[in-house]
Formats: structure tokens, sequence, C-alpha cells
């Protein structure tokens, strides 16, 4: 049970690291993140997302390492509080992508994202 949420929970942020690459590169999907209010991001914005591609897939790379589906020994250590940290970031995320967002798409897509994943990474964290 603890390997396939892991691998649910990484499957999640790799998607989301995979669109803030799409935004890097012009995609107009920017609706959907980081407040919504631009279509293609400004090349400003896409700095954040660069930033976040990196953070997001690293995240996802713990809940692997976590899970048994890398044995990246020195970042066994590290795993925990990464994943700790996600959860906590994601608690939040919840209440401003469905209450402070202006953009529809982003309080639709997102916030069941980042609930779901919460959820997940929960019961990985103090139920597992």
């Amino acid at each position: 049970m603890l390997e396939f949420f892991c691998l649910v929970a990484a499957i999640g942020f790799f998607v989301n690291g995979l669109l803030h690459l799409l935004l890097i590169v012009g995609f107009p999907l920017g609706e959907y993140v980081l407040g919504g209010k631009h279509v293609v991001l400004p090349y400003s914005m896409r700095i954040i997302s660069g930033l976040l591609f990196i953070v997001w897939n690293g995240i996802g790379i713990c809940y692997l390492n976590y899970g048994g589906f890398l044995h990246l020994v020195k970042l066994e250590r590290l795993d925990r509080i990464v994943m700790l940290a996600a959860t906590v970031f994601l608690f939040f995320a919840i209440f401003s992508n469905a209450f402070l967002t202006s953009s529809k798409k982003e309080r639709l897509v997102m916030t069941p994202f980042c609930l779901i994943t919460f959820i997940l990474s929960s019961c990985i964290l103090f139920l597992l």
C-alpha cells in the first residue's frame, strides 16, 4: 500500500513539474497556476516556473525513494522532511487555490489535485 501511494503521489508531482516545463517553453496554460492571471507566462514568471519545475520533480524523486522505487541512500535522511514540507505546502495550497485565486481553471483543476495529493501524502506520513 505504501508503495502504491508513493508512486501515485510521485506521478502527481511529476505531472505538476511537466505543467511548469510546458509553461516555461510558452504553452498557454498559465491560467492553471500562479494565480491564473496570464494565459502565457511572461518571462519573469517563467523563472518561478523553472524553480517550481525543479522543486516538484525533486519532491517526486523523494516519494519514489521513500516508496522503494529508487535507492538513493543520500536522500533517505531527507525524504520524510521533504515530504512533510510538501504536505504542509499542499494544505495551504488547497485553501489558496480554492478561495484566493481569481482563475476558475486553477480553482477547478489545482484544488482537487492539491487535495488528493495532500491526502495521499498524509496517509504516507502518518498512517502507513
